[in-house]
């Protein structure tokens, strides 16, 4: 009987996950809080391209000015449930980038955020106004950013060599090879 190389593989992933977090949390950092909900297309066991969405809440915890660690959870369609973590950067303009693990189903990735018009905070001296008429501020515009991400399985990766491993990574991927997502995010 084969044993499966699963369960010490997504062993050390939970630690290092952990470990992440643990370091994350040791010091004072800003966290920035999200929702977020995800459309995309999933190339299946190299026969088809399924289509899922997702709707997650999220948090940015920053450990620098530009650098973070990013974490989401959710529910998804079709795998019902979703998590990833990642580490990344965001640069002056708003744009960020950050790649990690999405652990269910299980792909690296990377992904990249850029910010809408309404996370501008230089606007104009008018709708200043406005907002000071009912007891608010710059600061309290919902900002919101378009999240696209490319991803990739083991599975995917052994798919394309024929590896002996192969049927090892295919449950935890839950079959997909890869994907491609498009995503709103809506931070609070």
């Amino acid at each position: 009987m084969k044993t499966s190389a699963f369960p010490k593989a997504h062993l050390a992933l939970l630690c290092v996950l952990t470990l992440v977090a643990l370091s994350a949390r040791a010091q004072e950092q800003v966290k920035e809080r999200y929702i977020e909900s995800n459309w995309g297309v999933a190339a299946i066991d190299g026969e088809f391209i399924f289509p899922g969405t997702s709707f997650l809440i999220g948090k940015r915890t920053f450990f620098n000015d530009a650098g973070f660690v990013d974490a989401q959870i959710g529910l998804a369609f079709p795998t019902l449930a979703t998590a990833k973590v990642g580490v990344g950067k965001r640069w002056s303009s708003g744009w960020s980038l950050s790649t990690g693990v999405r652990v269910w189903p299980l792909h690296a990735y990377v992904q990249t955020g850029i910010p809408t018009q309404r996370c501008n905070r230089d606007i104009s001296k008018a709708k200043l106004r406005r907002l000071e008429r009912r007891g608010k501020g710059a600061s309290d515009i919902k900002c919101t950013e378009w999240a696209f991400s490319f991803e990739l399985s083991p599975y995917g990766v052994l798919y394309s060599t024929e590896s002996d491993n192969l049927y090892d990574w295919d449950g935890v991927s839950a079959l997909s090879l890869g994907m491609i997502t498009i995503g709103r995010r809506w931070l609070f």
